[in-house]
């Protein structure tokens, strides 16, 4: 979690880590420039160390739970990865409560300057493992630690101290108990956020191979670009695969332009569909009718050899040339498509045609 304030300590974001059951939570204070390699020590020291290895993680796309070395250390550990689609933090809903609950605590903690928040990591973290958690109706100190730590009050009201010892069957009873409630109330809270959602939520019905729009909040803001300002939705862009099983939730990979460097994966909420119609017949397209330096190319979307002609003695004939069908920006239609010469492109789209070549290599058609 990003605080946005660096602190006295040159710490700037907060490692949150939740267990799924009990609620538990762990927070460390960590710079802004950590690499890969130190979050895997902080969480072995914050988390493994006491606790164990984790059956799966789920977390977000940050490009340190997608690298290669995080991948490996949790292969390594028998830990399944499990990452949420980009832009969605419903998909991991209780970490990003658990981030609202921190900042919540924090408020009335820091001093007005904000920079001795991570000195109040620990007090928050004690605040929040001691409390009722509303998913569970039990603390979480009490359901991952078999018992509850004794606390200031409990010294002013000894009725709050608990009488049974540890390894008694007394103990052990209450714990079941515990355990037994928390059930029970994670099975109610389920069941309520279900019935909440389905009352706003409808089917997916995209299929892969047709044009959708997606949300403008999706994207990357350019700078000084206003996004109050800026259409609602994008696109509209091909749908190429389906990721997920869920019928209403699924996420969709989509043809997204090269120049906009995104990860191309979005949840089904941040899709439009697409419909063309009769009744509303598009504008006439605004493009020059030659290549004069100013057209604004998206992307190139197929290519072809252009045919030659055979020479008539016994030379060799020349090499074909190739031709590039251009997509252009803010325009839906892909009738609006083009085809221009390479010697064209390259006078004016240099680097889109270099990366549509590099991209070509990688594939299994290659360019002769």
């Amino acid at each position: 979690m990003d605080t946005l304030v660096t602190n006295k300590s040159g710490m700037r974001y907060v490692y949150v880590i939740v267990d799924r059951f009990s609620k538990y939570a762990r927070l460390v204070a960590m710079p802004e420039t950590a690499k890969t390699k130190y979050l895997i020590r902080l969480f072995k020291e914050n988390w493994v160390r006491d606790f164990g290895l984790p059956k799966s993680i789920v977390s977000d796309r940050d490009v340190r739970f997608t690298s290669d070395l995080w991948k490996t250390a949790a292969a390594e550990q028998g830990t399944q990865l499990q990452m949420t689609s980009r832009n969605h933090p419903e998909a991991n809903g209780q970490a990003e409560q658990m981030n609202r609950a921190v900042q919540h605590l924090l408020r009335h903690y820091i001093n007005p300057h904000q920079v001795d928040w991570d000195e109040k990591l620990a007090l928050v973290t004690s605040l929040y493992n001691n409390a009722i958690h509303s998913a569970t109706g039990v603390g979480p100190n009490s359901l991952l630690l078999t018992f509850k730590p004794r606390l200031p009050l409990d010294f002013l009201l000894p009725e709050n101290q608990s009488t049974a010892a540890p390894g008694t069957l007394e103990f052990a009873y209450g714990y079941e108990k515990h355990m037994q409630q928390a059930v029970d109330n994670m099975h109610k809270a389920q069941a309520a956020m279900i019935e909440s959602e389905n009352k706003h939520r409808c089917p997916s019905n995209f299929q892969v191979g047709e044009r959708d729009w997606v949300k403008a909040s999706e994207l990357g803001q350019e700078y000084r670009i206003s996004r109050k300002l800026m259409p609602q939705y994008f696109g509209a862009w091909e749908i190429l695969d389906i990721v997920g099983t869920d019928p209403d939730g699924p996420s969709y990979v989509v043809r997204i332009p090269g120049h906009l460097r995104t990860y191309p994966v979005f949840h089904a909420s941040k899709l439009a569909p697409f419909k063309e119609t009769d009744q509303f017949p598009p504008h006439r397209s605004m493009l020059p009718p030659t290549m004069d330096g100013e057209v604004d190319i998206d992307d190139i979307v197929d290519h072809r050899e252009m045919p030659v002609q055979r020479p008539t003695g016994m030379g060799r004939p020349p090499k074909p040339k190739l031709q590039y069908r251009v997509w252009f920006r803010h325009h839906a239609d892909p009738k609006e498509d083009r085809w221009f010469t390479r010697e064209e492109l390259m006078q004016t789209a240099p680097q889109v045609v270099s990366q549509y070549e590099k991209s070509l290599q990688k594939g299994k058609r290659q360019i002769e």
